[in-house]
């Protein structure tokens, strides 16, 4: 049996990797774990430093994540945010651009999210593909 499945049915599906929130001092981490029911924002940290010498805080996290279960991944951190799918009213994503990062925006009934990733070799057609099973046209690439 699969370690990623849950008796309720839930398993992950896919993840989308290194991306962060902008704050007004600081840069909030996240990577996105998707399940058969829910998107999980699961916590990699945040850093206070300047931008120049910001770096991903996560780095030496992901490599725990890859036989943790759903419930598990819930449980990593208070500050993980557990979004249902039915709970999302669209799924933006807008690809790197020579002068842009990459931007997932998710609107949800009660707050709209926008985190950004540096990384070049996101498969963003394949994130698309995964997310629009679940969520038809609440999915958009740009």
């Amino acid at each position: 049996m699969n370690k990623r499945f849950v008796k309720s049915g839930e398993e992950i599906i896919g993840e989308i990797l290194k991306f962060f929130e902008v704050g007004f001092y600081d840069q909030r981490y996240y990577d996105i774990y998707i399940t058969n029911k829910k998107l999980i924002l699961v916590w990699m940290g945040e850093s206070y430093k300047p931008w120049m010498l910001r770096v991903d805080p996560g780095q030496n996290k992901r490599k725990d994540f890859s036989d943790l279960n759903v419930k598990d991944i819930i449980k990593h951190h208070e500050n993980n945010i557990i979004i249902p799918f039915k709970d999302i009213i669209k799924f933006d994503i807008k690809k790197k651009s020579f002068l842009k990062n990459c931007c997932i925006t998710i609107k949800t009934k009660k707050n709209k999210i926008k985190l950004y990733s540096k990384d070049k070799s996101i498969d963003y057609i394949k994130h698309y593909k995964l997310l629009t099973k679940y969520l038809d046209e609440k999915v958009s690439l740009n």
